[in-house]
């Protein structure tokens, strides 16, 4: 006789379950189901889920699950790719009688970071979020997105802290914000830098701007961030000539609500031989000089031309030149917002002006009043 087949001992390891053909197996035995918690994940692997679900979750949901998804949120890699969220302060136009008063609201998610944190409001600077979230990327970020609103301390701490971007937006208005016209001078601090986006955020002004009588000054706040000594539009060239100079792998260019002239047009033709991507809204270019960028890039992969002014739409001329390009979107209309945008501006620095005749005029009549 045979002797019979000794019963195999299960076992305890619950780790690895029954299989048949390398399938798990649902035999009755088996009555614990394989599960492994989230907490247990590798610290590198979890940082690497976070990296992916945005500022928002890292700051305001994430870090309240357990502690050891607190600790993983403060993991650098989870802070490489920043985007901050929109940040909108109101008001941004006041009355006379408003001038002063404090910023009351700065966009649904950094008042919902106010509120969970309980900050007080009257103490909360988006340079102080801005330092805050930069610091734990631990000078390692490679994409970075700026709020718009923000000022020369924020720009000037990025660039000494995230020398390894490749990805630079950079929102504010390059003729209305002043802190806008010290990038030229911090592009060589970026020499790894392949995408530049700049401008783009006057859309969210003009949400708030009404053209009203009673609504002709600038709130404190607002009016600070603004360059009022003159109304110029040379700084994209000379960001542009910087970019040329220090940036060996740039290839891509996103530029908003600008003017692009002729000495502009040139610097991308000779400055960034390299470039593959380049848009262009809400901007003005004369014909000419977009017959220069058409002929004179040559290695342009994308072109993106969206609701710009100074030529006559997009005619068989300009589409033959743009042939070797494989992606060439042309968007366009009878209306444009440039001219729009451009008068806004200028109503703006006219406003300011009107702000620090006012303070002068106070002072003024402090000193009249003091002295009687």
């Amino acid at each position: 006789m045979s002797r019979p087949e000794k019963k195999k001992k299960l076992s305890s390891d619950l780790s690895s379950p029954p299989t048949i053909n390398g399938v798990v197996s649902n035999q009755e035995n088996h009555h614990q189901p394989l599960s492994r918690r989230w907490e247990d994940l590798e610290v590198d692997c979890l940082a690497n889920v976070f990296a992916r679900v945005g500022m928002e979750s890292l700051l305001l949901a994430l870090p309240f699950v357990c502690k050891s998804w607190y600790a993983t949120s403060h993991n650098p890699l989870c802070w490489r790719s920043l985007s901050f969220p929109d940040f909108e302060p109101n008001p941004l136009f006041v009355s006379v009688h408003e001038i002063d008063f404090e910023t009351r609201k700065f966009g649904p998610f950094y008042d919902k970071f106010i509120n969970e944190y309980r900050i007080n409001r009257t103490r909360f600077s988006i340079t102080g979020f801005i330092k805050l979230v930069i610091k734990r990327s631990d000078g390692k970020a490679t994409s970075l997105k700026l709020p718009g609103f923000c000022n020369e301390e924020a720009l000037r701490y990025v660039s000494e802290t995230c020398p390894e971007l490749r990805m630079l937006c950079l929102c504010d208005d390059l003729v209305l914000f002043k802190h806008c016209r010290i990038i030229s001078e911090l592009i060589g601090k970026w020499k790894y830098l392949e995408h530049l986006t700049l401008g783009g955020n006057c859309g969210e002004i003009l949400k708030q701007y009404s053209g009203e009588g009673s609504v002709e000054y600038l709130s404190k706040s607002f009016e600070a961030l603004l360059a009022f000594d003159k109304f110029s539009d040379g700084n994209l060239h000379k960001i542009l000539v910087q970019v040329g100079i220090h940036c060996k792998n740039f290839m891509s260019l996103h530029i908003f609500e600008t003017l692009v002239g002729e000495a502009e047009a040139l610097a991308i033709v000779t400055m960034l031989p390299g470039l593959m991507d380049l848009t262009l809204g809400q901007s003005r270019i004369e014909r000419d000089n977009l017959v220069m960028l058409l002929q004179g890039c040559k290695k342009l992969c994308c072109f993106n031309l969206w609701y710009c002014e100074g030529f006559e739409g997009c005619d068989a001329e300009l589409l033959k030149l743009a042939s070797h390009i494989s992606e060439f979107w042309y968007k366009g209309g009878a209306v444009t917002d440039f001219t729009r945008l451009n008068v806004l501006k200028r109503n703006i620095l006219t406003m300011g002006i009107k702000n620090q005749i006012w303070r002068k005029g106070r002072m003024l009549m402090a000193r009249v009043f003091g002295l009687t």
